[in-house]
């Protein structure tokens, strides 16, 4: 979920390349993001930002972590200040990146995150 159009198309194709990751929904709002991730029957891995037009990204870490056991939840946002990244850690992000960090650091943590880490 990111509401930066070319910037959640970007990554999205970006890690739709990576062996092992498949992108299977994308939205840029919180409404969004509830109706396709909720609804999307195979989820592994979420990738949220939390600064939303409709809405903080981390309300649906939780929401996620109830109405889908077992998925894990990536934060990947502006840079974040520590006491914010121990905050979305706590309801349940397995890693908290901002958006500065490279292609391949995302992917290797949507894929640690999707084998449980």
């Amino acid at each position: 979920m990111e509401d930066h159009t070319a910037f959640r198309q970007a990554l999205a194709f970006l890690l739709d390349q990576e062996p092992g990751i498949e992108v299977v929904a994308q939205s840029g709002s919180l409404a969004e993001a509830r109706e396709a991730l909720i609804a999307e029957g195979r989820l592994d891995v979420a990738v949220l930002d939390l600064s939303l037009p409709d809405g903080d990204g981390s309300e649906l870490i939780g929401e996620l972590r109830r109405r889908k056991a077992g998925v894990s939840v990536v934060v990947l946002s502006e840079p974040i200040d520590p006491g914010r990244s121990e905050e979305v850690s706590g309801a349940g992000a397995s890693a908290v990146l901002d958006k500065s960090h490279s292609p391949s650091t995302i992917a290797r943590e949507v894929r640690h995150a999707g084998r449980g880490g």
